[in-house]
């Protein structure tokens, strides 16, 4: 059904409205994570400034592990930080994890109960330049039924 009194904000188009990209509630909200609770660490694919990591990076570079472009290792490492107590946060472009690595979040994640929150960033066609191979149009909406605090 159609709700004919349903409007776009009239600022959407507005040249005077500061656009920001999503990512960045992501970084934000990591930073934040990250100052209230010191078990928080942040794991990302090489991608640490795109993904807006860098600010849990900067601030807590002893809690931050930079894994390279290797998806696979992102998950199986966190998995083992997960299950020894820390609250790891993983990063790379969507289309990469779970992309790449939903084997690894499906059986050393999900199927351990680990406590590993996964952020796909560029999901979608929203990559634009960077092309079809950067380009996630299937995805995994959640890895374990379970959620914890």
């Amino acid at each position: 059904m159609i709700n004919k009194e349903q409007k776009l904000n009239p600022g959407l188009f507005d040249k005077e409205v500061e656009k920001v990209p999503i990512r960045n509630g992501y970084g934000e909200g990591l930073l934040a994570a990250g100052e209230k609770n010191e078990n928080v660490v942040a794991l990302c694919a090489d991608l640490t400034e795109s993904t807006r990591t860098k600010l849990f990076a900067d601030k807590f570079p002893e809690r931050f592990f930079e894994i390279g472009v290797a998806e696979q290792n992102l998950a199986t490492v966190a998995a083992g930080l997960g299950i020894s107590g820390k609250i790891p946060f993983i990063s790379s472009y969507a289309t990469f994890s779970p992309g790449r690595n939903w084997e690894q979040i499906r059986t050393t994640i999900a199927y351990n109960d680990s406590n590993v929150k996964i952020a796909g960033s560029h999901a979608g066609i929203s990559v634009g330049p960077d092309g079809a191979t950067h380009q996630a149009i299937e995805e995994i909406g959640r890895a374990s039924c379970r959620e914890r605090v």
